[in-house]
């Protein structure tokens, strides 16, 4: 296979996944605001896409934690391109089906478990840089628990808040709904911080076996791409509301100033992580996040049916991409050429 065919394979691959991404995750920025009816569903959308767009010009920092996590010295770009685009088939795979049973599921759980899986395929255990995909795997682990705790602490702070000042959820209502513009914005922000730049750290594994780059580099064409396809995809995400249904109806029940709360909480973390270069679950700690907020009301306050079977969702995530990744590099292998 040539360079020319081989790049243009990895980047309609990464493309897709991306759209995907930001069409399956857009809901985590608008859901809670436009059930609180802070903004129209299609001007909610709108600002998201904006911001997502926005975000990954923030830094690389993820990309280059991602890109880490696979050993692409002793590789080439043949194998490589398999490789990623057997990660990303076993990821895409599994956010349309979460799509389409409704359930709010981590795009980035999916990638690294397809990462994971192709790696291991295409290159043995040895392929895979194991301190820093466990590295990558607490930070998705323990970010959805940093979400709930914080989300349960400001919506806490937020009651107490109202009960000084004498004033009860309802008549607050119209103050949160300003207030939640701003805080649904920073966790799109945040959003196209982390999840783009995990697409592109993708890429610029590939990009890194095909030239030989001795670490992972992230072109400003890469950026600009992948900060397109997120915003492009989190617009079209205003042709479904599945995943908006589950976020705002069925794990508690919303006021405005629960998504301030839950929103500024999950922005608050997500941000953070792609400071410091950790890939983290947006879609994880938005939810978890949503879900400290009914905490902060009381156990009979969250939809504990629903909140289980995003659990058993997250728990499948993994083993199922990586078995489909590897399964898709199998296939892919098949293809002759180098």
């Amino acid at each position: 296979m040539n360079s020319t065919y081989l790049l243009s394979l990895v980047v309609a691959a990464a493309i897709a996944f991306d759209l995907m991404n930001g069409f399956h995750d857009g809901c985590n920025a608008v859901s809670t605001v436009i059930y609180t009816k802070a903004l129209k569903p299609h001007t909610a959308i709108l600002i998201s896409a904006a911001f997502n767009f926005i975000g990954p010009f923030l830094g690389i920092q993820v990309a280059k934690t991602i890109g880490g996590v696979i050993n692409f010295s002793q590789t080439d770009a043949s194998l490589m391109a398999r490789l990623v685009t057997a990660a990303m088939i076993g990821a895409l795979l599994w956010d349309i089906l979460t799509w389409f049973w409704g359930l709010p599921v981590s795009s980035s759980h999916a990638l690294v478990g397809g990462l994971l899986g192709s790696g291991v395929m295409a290159l043995g255990v040895g392929g895979v840089k194991w301190f820093k995909l466990t590295q990558v795997v607490a930070a998705l682990i323990f970010s959805p628990l940093i979400g709930m705790v914080v989300g349960f602490l400001l919506m806490m702070a937020s009651r107490r808040l109202l009960r000084m000042i004498k004033i009860d959820l309802e008549r607050s209502d119209s103050v949160y709904r300003k207030m939640q513009v701003f805080s649904s914005s920073f966790v799109s922000f945040s959003h196209g911080s982390n999840d783009a730049t995990k697409t592109m750290g993708i890429v610029a594994l590939f990009l890194a076996a095909h030239y030989g780059y001795s670490e992972i580099r992230v072109p400003v064409w890469v950026i600009i791409t992948f900060a397109c396809a997120m915003a492009v995809g989190t617009y079209l995400s205003v042709l479904s509301y599945r995943l908006v249904r589950t976020l705002g109806e069925r794990i508690t029940t919303l006021h405005p100033v629960h998504g301030f709360s839950a929103e500024t909480g999950a922005a608050a973390v997500i941000f953070l992580g792609s400071r410091l270069g950790l890939p983290v679950s947006t879609t994880h700690v938005v939810t978890s996040a949503v879900t400290g907020t009914g905490l902060a009301t009381g156990l009979g306050s969250v939809g504990w049916r629903t909140f289980r079977d995003i659990i058993l969702a997250w728990l499948v995530t993994f083993p199922f991409c990586a078995g489909v990744a590897a399964l898709a590099y199998y296939l892919l292998s098949m293809i002759p050429g180098k």
